[in-house]
């Protein structure tokens, strides 16, 4: 075998493993980008909400209520993308974070958060059903009342369901329990 190629071969099998790792570590996640954590105190003790570039975010500030991933984070704001509807396109919104009242999440909580849609809804189509399907003490159809006993398990049921609703929708508010910072 003549000589260059041997070499050039050698170059290319010695560059191999190279280029592999450099695909590697292009797929790793970046371990020093920055990014906001909502820290809220609570009943049930202490938790960190973080909120990484590329995250969904609803929030209120200023009196206006913003939805929209992050775009960027710094020392001291934020950027979301924002839909500008008159021009059609998106475009960085940039946010202080003494500016932000409130954040709104979404809990994915089994069960409780699909209640909380579901009871609310059952509970006034039980009510309408008995309202709409009345029946007198002699077997007759009488007029259209409502019946204090499908009254309770229907208010009970768009009681709970409100309940699991705010339960699985929590607003924080920011301030001095719930700090939002950079990292």
């Amino acid at each position: 075998m003549n000589p260059v190629y041997s070499l050039l071969l050698g170059c290319l099998l010695a560059a191999m493993p190279l280029a592999g790792l450099a695909q590697r570590s292009a797929a790793l996640p970046n371990t020093n980008a920055r990014y906001m954590a909502l820290d809220v105190r609570g009943l049930t003790g202490f938790a960190r909400y973080r909120y990484q570039v590329g995250d969904e975010i609803r929030l209120r500030a200023k009196g206006d209520q913003w939805e929209g991933p992050v775009s960027a984070v710094t020392d001291s704001t934020f950027d979301i993308l924002v839909l500008n509807e008159i021009m059609d396109r998106t475009e960085n919104l940039t946010i202080r974070f003494r500016d932000v009242d409130r954040i709104y999440r979404r809990k994915q909580i089994p069960f409780i958060t699909q209640l909380g849609v579901i009871l609310p809804v059952a509970g006034v189509i039980y009510a309408a059903a008995d309202f709409v399907n009345p029946k007198s003490l002699d077997g007759r159809t009488g007029r259209f009342l409502f019946d204090k006993q499908v009254l309770i398990p229907s208010g009970a049921m768009i009681v709970a369901g409100g309940i699991f609703y705010k339960i699985s929708r929590p607003v924080y508010r920011v301030g001095k329990r719930n700090r939002l910072r950079a990292f």
